[in-house]
Order: structure tokens, then sequence, then C-alpha cells
């Protein structure tokens, strides 16, 4: 029988022979030369960094970066003060050991701790595909600084923890820093499996005006305390949306805009608008675009923790359809309300027009069970 293996748990297995490797180069080196394992016949495209918590440890790993190849494995260990952000090369994977192995911790004023090179650079298009996981970014909870910017297509985040970041923990971007937006798509990203805390604005964010970062996927993520809200996509169109724990964040828990063949389901929005003392707040909320449906699907929506008085809490809702007409099937979702000005569901067409299928919902509380705007058909299904 043939097992194909992931290269990420390939990966991981050997991390603990490159760590040895890297700190066994350490000795005899000076602090502000990188430490680098060549890649060996055993082992091609590996290369590791051990870090000192000092000073010296970000010119290292971005020398160690600089150097490398395309198809690189980086492995970086131990606690890394970075004094200025770390630009990641596309093409390449970057891996700690566990995440409280690997630290990555915020020492000054930085826009962000890890950034793609197309990002930085000002690319017109979307840098290659790069990988990284197994570690911790610590961020010291100034400024508006993010903790990991992509701008590559077919990304994957997995297994990191973010911490304490000012500004959002992970974006995923068309966006150069220029404020420039590439001219091609970038697709197919995936951002899984991460833990993500205290951040300033978004634990997950997508930023995307021009309709080029689709079709990825938003996939078992715990994202818990953060100021504007637990997960934004400016642009969801194609996007999957699933098993996600979001508890204690200030803002909206899923904010996905431009629906347009998503999926968003299995998420638990423990409680959201937890800061807030005015306005309206929503578990998951999302505007529509013409053509092709979109499914929100057995989502869990709370508020255990209170709401505060004076405020709206809308726990699913559609609020406008941008052109066209757009279709929702909305499922199988459980809400519990708390107060009479509540809504358990809320769905608006206009000003175009919202087709809608709910069906097998269970709502309980004092609230309004579904609330209905302008231009929207409503049915059970079939």
């Amino acid at each position: 029988m043939n097992i194909r293996r992931s290269p990420w748990i390939a990966s991981r297995r050997l991390w603990i022979a490159i760590a040895c490797l890297a700190l066994a180069a350490c000795s005899g080196t000076s602090t502000s030369s990188p430490v680098i394992v060549q890649a060996t016949k055993a082992m091609p495209g590996l290369s590791g960094v051990a870090c000192r918590n000092n000073p010296g440890d970000a010119a290292r790993i971005q020398a160690a970066i600089d150097v490398s190849a395309p198809g690189t494995v980086l492995m970086i260990s131990g606690t890394c003060l970075l004094t200025r952000g770390i630009v990641l090369a596309g093409g390449r994977q970057y891996i700690g050991g566990p995440t409280t192995g690997t630290v990555l911790r915020q020492d000054g004023p930085m826009s962000f701790v890890l950034a793609s090179d197309a990002y930085v650079n000002n690319s017109a298009t979307t840098g290659d595909p790069i990988q990284i996981s197994d570690m911790t970014v610590a961020c010291d909870g100034s400024g508006s600084t993010d903790g990991i910017i992509v701008m590559n297509w077919q990304t994957e985040v997995r297994q990191v923890d973010v911490q304490d970041c000012g500004g959002s923990g992970i974006v995923d971007t068309s966006m150069a820093q220029d404020g420039k937006a590439i001219t091609n798509t970038s697709v197919n990203s995936r951002i899984e499996d991460n833990f993500i805390s205290n951040s300033g604005s978004y634990g997950i964010e997508v930023v995307d005006p021009v309709n080029a970062v689709t079709d990825g996927f938003v996939t078992d993520n715990q994202i818990a305390g953060s100021g504007a809200g637990g997960i934004y996509l400016q642009n969801s169109g194609g996007w999957v949306i699933t098993g996600n724990h979001l508890y204690g964040n200030g803002g909206d828990g899923i904010d996905a805009e431009r629906l347009y063949a998503t999926t968003i389901s299995d998420n638990y929005v423990e409680d959201f608008g937890t800061t807030a003392r005015s306005g309206t707040w929503y578990g998951i909320v999302g505007s529509a675009q013409g053509g092709l449906g979109s499914a929100i699907t057995a989502n869990k929506v709370f508020n255990d923790s209170g709401e505060q008085p004076g405020v709206g809490y809308i726990y699913i809702a559609v609020t406008v359809t941008n052109y066209g007409t757009g279709y929702l099937s909305v499922s199988g979702n459980v809400i519990a309300t708390l107060v009479r000005a509540d809504k358990a569901f809320y769905f608006n067409g206009a000003p175009h027009a919202l087709v809608v299928t709910s069906a097998a919902n269970e709502v309980s509380g004092p609230g309004t069970a579904r609330a209905i705007g302008g231009a929207v058909t409503l049915s059970s299904g079939i």
C-alpha cells in the first residue's frame, strides 16, 4: 500500500534533527552572523536558524532567507528577538518547532512581524506559494503591527499562535505595501488550525477590493479577544469558512462581504460585540453578490457573556445585495438570543434582490426569530 504523507508532517519529523544541527552550528560563530544549516544529500533543500533571544536574531533570520533557494524549508528554533519585521521570500516553507518552542517576539516598532516579499517589494502580481507553520508570533500590543501579512497565491498558514498584535493577526491581501492592487489573482490560500488572540483589529483579515483573493479556506482556527472582530473578508467569493471557534471578540464574529459561492459552516461564535456601547453587531454577517448562491449552515451563534443595553445584536444576517439577484441557503443553525430587541436572522436584498431558502434552524430566547428587509423572496426549500 502506498501511503502519501503530508509534507508538513514530514518536515515536522525532521525538525528535531535540523534544530540540533542548527544549534551545533552556533558554536564559534559571531552574534551578527546567520546560523545556517546547509542542505545535505540526505536532506536536500533544508536550512536552519537558531535564535539567541538577542537583537541579532532578525539579521540572522533575514540573512538565511536571503541566501536560500526556491524550494527551501527553513527551520527556525528558539526565541527570536525581532527589532524589525522579517521579509519572507516566496516559494519556501518556514517552520518552527512546537508553537511554544519557536517564538518570534516583537521588540520595537514595526508594521508587521512577518510579511511576504511580494507585499513588501510592491509587486504588481501575487507572490509564489508560501507556507508558515509551528511557531508563535508574539507582538507587543503596540501601534498597528500586523502579525503575518501574505500576498501570495496558495498560501498555507497552519498551527501558528499569533498574540497581542496591535493590528490584525493574519492578513491575506491583494494590496501591496504601497497601496496598489495586484493585476492578477491570488487564490487557494489556506489559513488553518491557528490560535489568534488579543488582536487590536481582526484575528484574520482578507483585504481585497479588486476581486483577486478568492477561493480559499479559513478552517479550524480559534480567535479570541480581537478588537474590531474575529474574521473579516472584504471579498469572500469562493471562500470556505468552517470549523472556527470565535469568542470574546469586540465586533462582529464573522463578516464575509461579497458572498459568491461562499460556504460558512460549522462555526462556533460564542460571543460577539463584547466591547460595543452603541450600534448594531453581528455573529455572522455578509453582503451578497448576484449570481452563484452561498450557504450558511450548521453554525452555533450565542452571546453567553451578556449584552450591553442600547446595543443591537443580530445573530446571522445578509444586509444587502450589491448587484443582480443573490441566492442564499440558510439551514441547520442554532441560535440562542438574550433580549427582546435581538434578531436571530435578518435578510435584506435591497437595493437589488435576494432569494433565501431558510429551513431547519433552531432559535431559542425572547428575540425576534426572523426579520425581513426589502426585496427578499423567502422559501422553505425543496
